[in-house]
């Protein structure tokens, strides 16, 4: 009739430890572990988490295209954040349609994102966004070489 609850287990790490993953989550990417004397308090990092990691770590790309396509991750982030408002597709019922005004936002941040988007073709850049945007792999990787190759230079 009156059975106690169990109450659940809080599972804590060590303040002073960073988290490591399980065995089973191991398996299942390329992880990079902590080097050095603070390397307790470091986090194991997966290499491979995205498509630009797997295409690196299985030499499809170089170290180059690897970081030209990292800042193009960073900065297409950073651009979309200036559009707040734009969320998807509306209905043409809906009534409240935003838009975006070129006086608002960063422009500092504009600037950087077209700029990158300048030095590639459109075939470059479509390719681009679908490796380091939609996080799918290349449909024609000698694109994506050239496009990261042009954000690169």
């Amino acid at each position: 009739m009156g059975k106690k609850r169990a109450k659940p287990r809080k599972l804590r790490q060590p303040p002073d430890s960073a988290s490591r993953p399980t065995a089973q989550r191991r398996l299942h990417g390329t992880w990079a572990d902590p080097q050095g004397s603070m390397k307790s308090q470091q986090p194991c990092v997966d290499m491979a988490s995205d498509a630009v990691g797997h295409l690196f770590i299985a030499k499809l790309i170089s170290s180059s295209q690897e970081q030209a396509a990292r800042l193009f991750q960073k900065l297409r982030l950073a651009y979309m954040a200036e559009f707040p408002e734009i969320s998807g597709f509306k209905s043409c019922l809906d009534g409240a349609i935003s838009s975006h005004d070129e006086g608002d936002g960063n422009k500092a941040v504009m600037d950087a994102y077209r700029d990158i988007e300048r030095k590639m073709t459109r075939p470059q850049r479509s390719e681009v966004l679908r490796v380091c945007d939609a996080g799918e792999m290349p449909s024609a990787l000698e694109l994506l070489r050239s496009g990261l190759n042009a954000i690169a230079a």
